[in-house]
Formats: C-alpha cells, structure tokens, sequence
C-alpha cells in the first residue's frame, strides 16, 4: 500500500535540515559543542521562562531568532483563575497560519510540564522553526540529555516513521522519568499541526 502521508512528513521535518533559506540564525559554535542551560520541569514559571530565554541566547545571537524564540515574561498569561495553565504565543505578529502556542501546566505552584502546538505549513522556516521548538522543548525538559539524545527523543515518539492514515502520526516515549507525546491534529481530513507534550512522570 502507498505511503500516503510520508511525503507530507518529509516535508515538515526533511526540509529541517537544511539552513540554507531559513532565516534562522543559530551559533556556529553551538552545533559543535553542547550549550550550558537548566531545564524548567519542577521550577516555578517565572524560572522556566528565564531558563527558556537563557536557552535560547545559547544557541543564537541573531536577534530576529531571539526575538521570535524567547519568551516576553510580561505576555505569558494564565488561562482561567484556578492558575493551572499559563499560556503563551509565538508568531503573534506575523503570519497568523504559523502561530506556535505554549501552554505550562502548572501544579502547586511549579511547572509539571508542557503542551505545545506546531502548526503544518508548506514552508521551509515554518518547518525548521517546529524542530527547534520541538527539541528547546525537550532540553527543557531534560538537560541530562546530549544533542544527539535530544533528537532521539523525536525518532523515538515516532515523528519520523512513515504512515498510511493521519490518525497514526505521533505516538509517545518515556525516558529519565519525563513522558513525551506527540499527536496530531486533524481537520476535515488533513493535518492541520501537531501537539507536543512533555510531562514529569508521577
């Protein structure tokens, strides 16, 4: 049977691979050797956004990339009054088909873990800009985790496998006591983006 959707996955995470159109400007230094950083699962979200932003001025002294990747402490808002869900957009300001949303799930007080929402687009720096969220994510989450680890992570939830319906992309990992997930999201039969989960393991 044709591999229906394998050539919609190439295009999300194939065309990550290459730089060379992509107005992402990442440190030359920072593909070679691993960047200091703390994760944020367990800290209080005022402390996961500065690690999350102290991540990001790691990789990259571009400031278009660290403008679009870091977090403004003073937009991130909580959801409801039970203050469980702290929510944040990235993209705001530009195309409003490629907006990436961050939702910390908050439990007494300390960030427990992440949903993410990348959005599917027909272009190469929507695209790079999903891995990299994807993998910012997961050193988030685990900084024990070395480069090559990290990008496991993502062949171990099964981003990269070839599929024959929509239904069977994603699935879930657990590694170092952190549960990741990814699924898709579909609409009137297509893929509209995928959801990216990280939780601590109880």
């Amino acid at each position: 049977m044709k591999k229906l959707f394998s050539v919609l996955l190439v295009l999300i995470l194939v065309s990550c691979s290459s730089n060379d159109n992509s107005d992402l400007q990442i440190n030359d230094e920072s593909q070679s050797q691993e960047i200091v950083f703390e994760n944020g699962l367990g800290k209080e979200p005022s402390e996961y956004v500065a690690n999350w932003n102290k991540l990001i001025s790691e990789i990259s002294s571009d400031n278009d990339t660290l403008f679009y990747f870091s977090i403004d402490p003073e937009k991130v808002q909580w959801t409801s009054i039970d203050r469980e869900v702290l929510y944040y957009q990235f993209g705001f300001n530009e195309n409003t088909d490629s907006i990436f949303v961050l939702n910390l799930l908050v439990t007494n007080g300390v960030v427990e873990g992440v949903e993410f929402f990348a959005p599917v687009a027909n272009d190469d720096v929507t695209s790079q800009r999903m891995r990299l969220f994807f993998l910012i994510i997961i050193a988030m989450s685990d900084d024990s985790l070395d480069k090559d680890e990290r990008d496991s992570v993502l062949t171990k939830v099964g981003l990269y496998e070839e599929v024959e319906n929509l239904n069977q992309i994603g699935g879930g990992v657990t590694l170092n006591g952190i549960q990741y997930v990814i699924e898709p999201v579909i609409g009137n039969g297509r893929l509209l983006g995928l959801n990216f989960y990280s939780t601590r393991s109880k």
